[in-house]
């Protein structure tokens, strides 16, 4: 638990927060990545860095119940930022967030097939999807 959390505050605290979780997630510690995001949560329930971390975690394990409410504060959210590079990606948030509502509602799976799908999740070398709202995020200065 501590080696968790001193990772998590590691990736948190570094100007190359980006590189840092982007590799973690890369070499399957995904589970890390996800504690940086509550982490990130904890301190501001608006941080775009930490909603867009927990929310690929949720939809690539499959956290239907909780990723619903994520989708919706990625949106609520989303709509209130400002800055420039992540305005300019904005679009394809809101593209990445329908086409997951669209695939979460068309996720009728059994326990199993719901189990099978989640252990595929945790596969190494998948790259981090969110990483170009990362940096976007990061050229906006919001990892000073």
């Amino acid at each position: 638990m501590l080696a968790v959390f001193m990772v998590a505050n590691f990736a948190y605290s570094q100007t190359n927060f980006t590189e840092n979780v982007s590799k973690m997630w890369l070499n399957g510690q995904k589970a890390e990545v996800y504690t940086i995001a509550t982490n990130r949560l904890a301190i501001n329930t608006n941080d775009m860095a930490g909603l867009m971390l927990k929310m690929e975690y949720e939809f690539t394990f499959l956290v239907i119940d909780d990723l619903t409410n994520t989708i919706e504060r990625v949106t609520t959210v989303g709509n209130t930022i400002c800055s420039t590079n992540f305005v300019a990606i904005y679009t394809n948030v809101q593209k990445d967030v329908a086409f997951i509502k669209t695939m979460v509602n068309n996720y009728p799976l059994s326990p199993a097939e719901l189990a099978e799908d989640r252990i595929k999740g945790a596969i190494t070398n998948k790259p981090l999807a969110c990483q170009n709202v990362l940096i976007a995020l990061k050229q906006d200065g919001c990892f000073q």
